[in-house]
């Protein structure tokens, strides 16, 4: 099935099963702002709300008569499923605790279901939305555009608070940092380096994992991260990281 067929069928199904209105989420809309959009392959699906997991299990039903097609509910409470070559992820409308209290101290008063959602998202290029015609993208927290254009990773709350409410998101921001040429915002190098300890929050094999990505993005960029927030004593050395850890400990100049 072809990319905007999928999409179509996507938003039939949401207006004859009365859901809130879809968008794609997450990477998509970012990597078309910065022009990095060539193919593709991995989508994600937010409603904004609970309707989404109804829109699932239409799409699910009407797929798997041709396809075989099942939804696998993920550890987070997302749903995924493999349409062909495509893998389609569809929210699991994670919102922080308090949202409403936090996002009123912002001036945002009533908030919708959408921006609870996107506001706890981990950063602000990340809480981008975009139509499912591929035409519009939507900043609904008036950060994401200009982070994007200053090449900037920043929170879409204080980091204390996002970063501390999901186990990978300090590790997160290393692997977006290098695999994007972006910087950190300067509020979450000092969060961090202030809090090094934040990041085990992470598991150990998560950790090695995504600083390993960071690494094969770019050695530089993760190497300057890991500097600027502290983190040397807090994480795993791996087989790759080792080479630059041993300039460290002897003093030499970063790669």
């Amino acid at each position: 099935m072809k990319l905007r067929d999928l999409l179509a069928l996507i938003a039939s199904i949401a207006k004859k099963g009365g859901t809130s209105r879809p968008f794609i989420c997450g990477g998509t809309p970012r990597d078309k702002i910065l022009n990095k959009l060539d193919k593709i392959e991995d989508l994600d699906i937010t409603t904004g709300d609970r309707s989404v997991n109804f829109l699932v299990k239409d799409l699910v039903r009407l797929l798997d008569t041709n396809f075989h097609i099942q939804a696998k509910e993920m550890n987070d409470g997302h749903s995924s499923l493999q349409v062909g070559d495509m893998k389609v992820d569809f929210s699991s409308n994670f919102t922080l605790p308090n949202i409403d209290k936090i996002l009123l101290e912002k001036k945002i008063k009533n908030p919708t279901d959408m921006q609870r959602e996107l506001f706890s998202r981990d950063f602000t290029c990340n809480a981008l939305l975009m139509t499912l015609d591929l035409k519009e993208v939507i900043d609904p927290t008036n950060m994401g555009f200009k982070d994007c254009q200053d090449k900037i990773i920043r929170t879409c709350l204080s980091p204390e608070v996002t970063l501390t409410n999901n186990k990978n998101r300090v590790v997160r921001a290393i692997y977006l940092a290098a695999k994007l040429d972006f910087e950190l915002a300067p509020e979450l190098k000092s969060w961090v380096k202030a809090n090094p300890e934040s990041i085990l929050i992470s598991s150990e094999k998560s950790l090695a994992e995504k600083i390993n990505k960071a690494l094969s993005y770019s050695p530089e960029k993760t190497i300057k991260c890991l500097d600027e927030m502290n983190l040397w004593s807090y994480i795993p050395i791996t087989k790759e990281l080792y080479p630059y850890y041993v300039n460290k400990t002897k003093g030499t100049k970063n790669v």
